[in-house]
């Protein structure tokens, strides 16, 4: 990561938006803190190929602009407990060791205390935040198979030590969040979902997790040649289909089976595991989890009470 180039921007506009989200689609509500444009890992379906333009990796390092901007969002906000996360256009954490940006944002949400920060990566580095952790603050990892690991998330901190550091994060009094997102279909990937699942019943604690989302892979159709022209061949297995919000998506049929089994094998391993699923509509909710969650609203709500029971009249 030596040879990245890194500009610092003149913080203006809104740094803290609304998730893009999907059209059609229900959708958690999350809020997205643009601390960090472009990635310095180098995972083969990321949609930033389709969206970035520059090499360039951009800073947005004017903290008290930025939290200014949080202030205004949850000042407005009466009905909903916020979640915001700095992973939408970056990688949280892979870039956090040499400019520290995340540590003011984790202090600023441990002061506040009326909404939560998750950092989501697949870097596990989180030493040179231990000391300044607080319960309002979700770290949190994107986790896979070792074999995509291996294949499809070049320079990504492999899956033992993702676990290690949630389970340091744990230990520091931190909820952690999972997210199996992008899920692959390739040949075999049923058995190897199984020994993730193990693996994290088994260096986790299912009790501090405090939520996990399911999103199978989708991706803006310019980069299905992307696809052919470097043989991704784990990404090209299975039967996909353009969907309303422009995406190639594996078809419905598919999507509904993966989350079955996935969703189950989950249940199994902690009865009160909070699962949602992301950019997913009403029908695959109600086939896969027997729920009716109808809109962003629905969805929102359950957070809410996820929230509350987790952090009682802490939050």
């Amino acid at each position: 990561m030596n040879s990245l180039r890194v500009e610092h921007a003149v913080s203006e506009g809104n740094i803290v938006r609304d998730c893009p989200g999907t059209k059609d689609h229900i959708c958690c509500g999350y809020k997205t803190i643009d601390l960090i444009e472009g990635c310095p890992l180098s995972c083969s379906y990321c949609i930033l190929k389709a969206y970035l333009n520059t090499p360039a990796i951009t800073i947005h390092d004017n903290i008290p602009y930025i939290t200014s901007q949080i202030d205004e969002m949850t000042g407005r906000e009466v009905r909903h407990i916020l979640r915001f996360g700095t992973g939408e256009l970056s990688d949280s954490l892979a870039l956090d060791r040499r400019y520290k940006l995340n540590r003011p944002l984790v202090e600023f949400f441990g002061e506040r205390k009326n909404a939560l920060l998750e950092l989501k990566s697949k870097w596990a580095s989180i030493d040179h935040l231990i000391p300044c952790l607080n319960p309002y603050t979700i770290i949190s990892f994107s986790v896979a198979p070792q074999r995509i690991i291996d294949e499809e998330e070049k320079r990504t901190s492999p899956l033992y030590k993702r676990l290690k550091a949630a389970k340091k994060a744990q230990d520091a009094g931190c909820f952690v969040g999972l997210h199996f997102d992008p899920i692959i279909i390739y040949p075999g990937f049923e058995k190897d979902y199984r020994y993730l699942i193990e693996d994290i019943s088994r260096l986790l604690d299912m009790d501090r997790i405090i939520w996990l989302s399911l999103g199978l892979l989708r991706f803006p159709p310019k980069l299905l040649g992307h696809y052919i022209e470097h043989n991704r061949r784990n990404l090209l297995y299975g039967e996909f289909i353009r969907g309303e919000d422009g995406k190639m998506r594996y078809i419905k049929q598919q999507r509904v089976k993966v989350y079955t089994m996935l969703y189950r094998m989950l249940k199994k391993k902690s009865k009160g595991l909070f699962i949602y699923f992301c950019m997913e509509r009403e029908d695959v909710w109600r086939k896969v989890t027997g729920m009716t969650v109808k809109d962003d609203d629905d969805l929102m709500t359950l957070f809410d009470e996820r929230i509350k029971n987790l952090y009682g009249g802490n939050i």
